[in-house]
């Protein structure tokens, strides 16, 4: 823990003066987080085995932390907020719901598209193999290991399905990071996202080593307040109160975590059923469970955690003590800790089976998610954050949600839009049933072997279709 904590601070130390001495990566508005988080990745790949510290140790160490880290910046989201600031719109949180679907389900849909047409007359696969693009991208490492049992299944019998869907996984990560920094630099210069929110802090940023070649007679750039004190030094140091109710937070957080699965687990209890089961048949009654259909993310707890904290302080008359400002700063915070986490931690040691195939799916689930950001989120998501949004669902169909949010760090640092509030808020609506859920196990099991894949890969696809259609007059209703 301490090794990785000093890891962390030594990447994040180099990544800000590799920032600032290197004009390209203020030009591609590339943050002093992602520019350690890649020195991270390489210095743990590339390191001897006999090294004296284990970088395996401490990449095993930091994979644990970005989700940690996405709840803590959750915990300050409505925390930071009063009850008026709260931009709540059951329309939008709707229709980012609706978005995931036709992400997940597209990549579905172009995976057996694309076995279909360009695989199985070359190859001797399953229908199944279609469903890597789901399983990898948008189900990430979890999911790949759980469609392992799957894959093997005497009906599918995709050898090294596991292998494959962990490659993918893999994939997935690596190039939604590195395609979203290019997404976001053409976004920047299409007018997509107000590049004021990246650039107001450059001067503070940029100040050090600029001065050794600027005029040194130049008035120093303006400084900014990060925070407020809300009580007496002499009492407690200001920012560790402000540090205590985002911690308050989160640990009510996880507490209602904790007594939802513990009511899902005894119901469970009440309906199980003695029939023995093979690994893949007991995969889909683990995901047709009351635990797993509950089993959402902490970060969406932690979420409603800081509207409780909030709620409770005005009740007892001391909302006052709350300080915005220093809880948004301990939440960006974290947010950079995370991105040098997520990325450092990386696992691009994989086995590379069936290259081709597998390379064909990979190709077409980069486009249907490039496709999903630059067009279909324009049609379907909020207009005023619409690009905002489609990067956190960006990241999470190419990964993992913690991609999403190193993609939004760039474009938002501050939380302004009210992107990922509704990404928090829509995602029980699609992550008990798709990238890893219900559908996700039961479609290989229950349909795709059974049925004819020219069938289900239309079906799948005219079913995408209809959804574009829907969230498209939903938009254009609610912006009438």
């Amino acid at each position: 823990m301490i090794a990785a904590l000093l890891f962390v601070t030594f990447l994040l130390l180099v990544g800000v003066a590799l920032r600032v001495r290197f004009g390209i990566f203020q030009w591609l508005y590339i943050p002093a987080s992602v520019i350690a988080g890649m020195l991270g990745l390489a210095i743990i790949q590339l390191a001897p085995a006999t090294a004296s510290v284990s970088t395996a140790a401490i990449a095993g160490t930091l994979s644990d932390w970005p989700n940690v880290l996405i709840a803590v910046v959750f915990a300050g989201m409505l925390l930071e907020r009063k009850p008026a600031q709260h931009r709540e719109n059951v329309g939008d949180v709707g229709r980012e719901a609706l978005m995931v679907w036709i992400i997940v389900l597209g990549q579905t849909a172009v995976g057996l598209l694309a076995t279909w047409i360009f695989i199985q007359p070359f190859y001797d696969l399953p229908n199944s193999f279609g469903m890597l693009i789901e399983t990898g991208f948008a189900g990430g490492h979890g999911t790949a290991a759980a469609m392992g049992e799957v894959f093997t299944h005497e009906s599918i019998a995709l050898i090294g399905g596991r292998d494959l869907g962990i490659l993918m996984a893999t994939v997935g990560l690596v190039y939604g990071v590195i395609s979203g920094i290019g997404w976001i630099n053409l976004g920047a210069r299409r007018g997509w996202f107000p590049t004021t929110r990246i650039d107001k802090n450059a001067p503070l940023l940029d100040s050090p080593l600029d001065s050794l070649s600027s005029d040194a007679t130049a008035p120093p750039p303006p400084r900014v307040p990060i925070g407020y004190a809300t009580i007496r030094g002499e009492t407690l140091d200001p920012l560790l109160l402000q540090a205590l109710w985002l911690m308050t937070a989160f640990g009510i957080g996880m507490a209602m975590q904790q007594v939802v699965l513990m009511a899902a687990g005894a119901a469970d209890n009440w309906f199980a059923s003695d029939t023995l089961r093979d690994a893949a048949n007991q995969q889909l009654s683990t995901r047709l469970s009351f635990s797993r259909i509950l089993d959402f993310p902490l970060f969406i707890y932690t979420l409603f955690g800081g509207l409780i904290v909030r709620r409770c302080t005005r009740l007892l008359g001391c909302e006052d003590r709350i300080d915005s400002e220093s809880i948004g700063r301990l939440s960006s915070a974290a947010m950079d800790v995370l991105v040098v986490a997520a990325i450092a931690s990386l696992n691009i040691a994989a086995v590379a089976t069936m290259i081709v195939p597998f390379s064909i799916l990979a190709i077409v689930g980069a486009i249907w998610t490039g496709v999903c950001l630059l067009l279909i989120s324009r049609w379907i998501l909020p207009r005023d954050h619409w690009f905002e949004l489609g990067l956190i669902n960006y990241g999470m169909s190419t990964g993992v949600t913690a991609t999403g949010f190193v993609l939004l760090r760039l474009v938002d640092p501050d939380l302004e839009t009210d992107a990922a509030e509704n990404y928090a808020l829509a995602a029980p609506l699609s992550a008990p049933f798709i990238g890893g859920g219900m559908l996700t196990i039961g479609l290989p099991l229950l349909v795709l072997e059974r049925i004819p894949l020219g069938i289900t890969s239309l079906a799948a696809a005219a079913i995408v279709a209809c959804l574009i259609v829907v969230g498209r007059r939903w938009q254009q209703t609610a912006t009438v």
